[in-house]
C-alpha cells in the first residue's frame, strides 16, 4: 500500500479540533459551545466573547453534517438550475453562493437537466436537512411543487411566472420576446422566424405567446414552417439554425427564446454562409455575458440573474429568520432591449 512521506516521514492528517477542547479553553461547558454554535443571540455578552475567542485560537470547525443529524435542520440551501452550463445560471449560482457565504451558510448545487430531475432534486433537500430551497425551473410541475411544500421550509421559486403556494422571483413571461419581436417589426421585418426552447414548458409557452403578441399586433401572419421549438441549449439553437438556414424564402429575422440558442442559431448559419444581419437579423433572451461578445455582438433583452439571487435570498432569510410570515409573495424583475450588431433594418433583395 503505498503511503505519502514528507521530508521527515509519512505525511500524517492533522487532529481536528473538537468541540470539547473549545469548551475547556473558554471554560465553558460542551452544551454551552454547543448552544453558541446552534442560536447565540440569548448569550451572555461576555462568555459569548470567550467562546468566540476560543474557536478563533483553536481554529475550530464545526462538522455540518453532525450537526444536521442533531437538529434535524442545516446551514445547507439548496439551488435547483435547469442548466448549470446555461451562463444564465452559473451567474446566479455563483451570486447565490456568495450572499449565502455572508450568512454563514452553504450552498448546495442541483442540475435537474431542464427540470427532469427537479422531483429527485427535492428528495435531496430533505436528505440534508436543508433550511430552504431556492428552485429555478423551465416548468415546476405539480408533483414536484407537493412534495416540495410537504418539507415545511421556506421555498422560493425562481424565473416562475405562475401563481405557487410559495414565493417567487420572476420578469413578466412573454414581455421579453415581445419587446424584440416588437423591435424587429419597426426595424421593418415582416418575415419572422422563432426558434423556440424546450416544447409545453412554462417558460417556452410565454416566451412564444411574446413572440406571437408582437406580430398579431403588427397584424403579421405567423408561418408554421417558420417556428421551431427544439430546447433551451446552444447545441438546440445550433439545430435550429441548420433548419432555418434550408427555408426557401429564408426568414428576414429569427426571435429566439434564449441566447444560448441565438449564439448556437448564429454559429450554425454563419457556416452556411448566410450574412448577419445583412440577410438574417437575430435577436436573444437574457443579455448573458457572451451576448456582448458574439460575433455579431447579439442583440437582446436583459433577465438579470443577479436581482434573480439577489431577491430570492432575501425573501428566503426572510422566512428561515422568520421576520415574514403570511402568504406567498411576488417580485417582478423589469425587462431592458439591448439592440447590438446582430439586427439591421430589412433589405430587399439581398
Amino acid at each position: 500500500m503505498d503511503q505519502r512521506v514528507g521530508a521527515i516521514g509519512p505525511m500524517k492528517r492533522a487532529a481536528r479540533t473538537t468541540i470539547r477542547e473549545v469548551a475547556e479553553e473558554a471554560g465553558v461547558s460542551i452544551s454551552t459551545v454547543s448552544r453558541y454554535l446552534n442560536d447565540s443571540s440569548r448569550m451572555d455578552p461576555q462568555r459569548l466573547a470567550r467562546i468566540a475567542l476560543a474557536i478563533k485560537k483553536l481554529d475550530y470547525v464545526p462538522s455540518v453534517a453532525a450537526q444536521s443529524l442533531r437538529s434535524r435542520a442545516s446551514r445547507i440551501v439548496l439551488l435547483v438550475v435547469p442548466d448549470i452550463c446555461n451562463p444564465f445560471y452559473s451567474q446566479m449560482a455563483r451570486t447565490v453562493q456568495q450572499l449565502l457565504r455572508e450568512k454563514g451558510y452553504i450552498m448546495a448545487l442541483y442540475d435537474s437537466d431542464e427540470s427532469s430531475r427537479e422531483l429527485y432534486s427535492i428528495k435531496m433537500a430533505q436528505q440534508m436537512y436543508a433550511r430552504g430551497i431556492l428552485l429555478g425551473s423551465i416548468d415546476i410541475k405539480k408533483p414536484v411543487i407537493q412534495e416540495a411544500m410537504a418539507l415545511h421550509i421556506p421555498i422560493v421559486g425562481l424565473n416562475a411566472y405562475q401563481h405557487y403556494p410559495f414565493d417567487t422571483v420572476h420578469v413578466h413571461g412573454s414581455e421579453g420576446t415581445y419587446l424584440a419581436t416588437h423591435h424587429l417589426v419597426a426595424l421593418g421585418h415582416r418575415e419572422i422566424a422563432f426558434a423556440g426552447g424546450t416544447p409545453n414548458t412554462m417558460i417556452e409557452e410565454s416566451r412564444r405567446a411574446g413572440f406571437e403578441r408582437g406580430m398579431k399586433e403588427a397584424n403579421l401572419s405567423i408561418r408554421s414552417d417558420y417556428v421551431v421549438e427544439i430546447g433551451f441549449s446552444q447545441s438546440d439553437g445550433y439545430e435550429a439554425g441548420r433548419y432555418f438556414s434550408k427555408c426557401r424564402p429564408l426568414p428576414t429575422a429569427i426571435c429566439c427564446a434564449n441566447d444560448q440558442i441565438a449564439l448556437g442559431l448564429l454559429a450554425a448559419m454563419q457556416e452556411r454562409g448566410i450574412r448577419i444581419p445583412s440577410q438574417v437579423s437575430v435577436t436573444g433572451m437574457d443579455d448573458t455575458p457572451y451576448a456582448k461578445i458574439s460575433n455579431p455582438s447579439l442583440t437582446s433583452v436583459t433577465n438579470d440573474s443577479d436581482t434573480y439571487a439577489k431577491e430570492g435570498v432575501r425573501m428566503l432569510f426572510e422566512r428561515i429568520e422568520g421576520t415574514v410570515s403570511g402568504g406567498a409573495r411576488d417580485v417582478v424583475v423589469r425587462h431592458e432591449l439591448i439592440v447590438r450588431a446582430s439586427v439591421s433594418a430589412v433589405r430587399k433583395g439581398v
